[in-house]
């Protein structure tokens, strides 16, 4: 057994150790367009193969709060991997772990898994589930959530667009960045991806949360990073985020946190 299969092997074991025990560690898909060419479905190969990356990312400068309750000093620091399965040509199970860590200690834990299911090139079912949890239990919120939804995505080898949007149900995340809203009932937004060249890749996702389907929303997530390979299996990424309050809360509050954030991935 060679070195990358035996990571490969080691990597599979792991995942599927948090599935089971870290049931109850707000998560959002990191969202990094890749093409996979060589899907390798496990209906055909009759075996796993996962594609996905590790990933480290230093927070600087940073506001964003390291607890859920809006509390703590900057989040400073994420680690984690994502990796997708494909289960047919036209069905991906996709998982993500995110930890946050202050500089000092860890924070929380974010879980995203998510199920895709292509009706036509253009029209995807999207089955997912976010969780986070404070590490130290420190915060009296964690979010827990299910959906279902629709994406459009269009693509080729260049480039991808993906309007989408999505329905919860059994959640207790509420709207505003305080919590102080009702429950939240739909996420919509769109998601960019393209090569600029060979080796630089740009990658952009905003979407609205809303405590009522179809209106505007009481926050918003916006995302932007930009990744240079800098050889096959070693990428540096840079870029920024921001969430705000779209107005003002029912505590008096209009919320807004920025990161940029600067880090390497390691592709498998």
């Amino acid at each position: 057994m060679n070195f990358k299969k035996c990571l490969k092997n080691t990597f599979i074991f792991f995942s599927f150790i948090f599935l089971f025990f870290f049931k109850q560690i707000s998560a959002y898909e990191i969202f990094i367009y890749r093409p996979y060419k060589d899907k390798k479905p496990l209906s055909k190969e009759k075996k796993i193969f996962i594609h996905g990356e590790f990933f480290g990312q230093l927070q600087l400068p940073s506001t964003f709060p390291s607890y859920n309750d809006l509390s703590g000093e900057e989040d400073r620091w994420n680690y984690g991997f994502r990796n997708i399965v494909f289960l047919t040509d036209k069905t991906s199970l996709l998982a993500q772990l995110v930890t946050h860590d202050d500089g000092h200690r860890r924070t929380k834990f974010d879980w995203h898994f998510s199920l895709r299911q292509y009706f036509s090139d253009n029209l995807v079912l999207i089955i997912g589930h976010d969780s986070n949890h404070d590490s130290d239990y420190q915060s009296s919120y964690y979010t827990n959530r299910n959906y279902v939804g629709l994406g459009l995505p269009i693509e080729n080898n260049q480039f991808y667009i993906e309007p989408f949007t999505w329905f919860f149900h059994h959640t207790n995340q509420r709207g505003h960045i305080d919590f102080s809203g009702n429950k939240l009932r739909q996420e919509y937004g769109l998601r960019i991806g393209t090569w600029l060249t060979e080796k630089i890749s740009l990658n952009f996702q905003i979407f609205a949360q809303t405590e009522k389907i179809f209106s505007l929303g009481q926050s918003f997530l916006l995302d932007f990073i930009v990744r240079v390979k800098m050889f096959k299996e070693f990428e540096l990424s840079f870029g920024l985020g921001l969430l705000e309050d779209i107005g003002e809360s029912s505590l008096g509050n209009h919320n807004k946190f920025h990161k940029f954030t600067w880090g390497l991935a390691v592709p498998f």
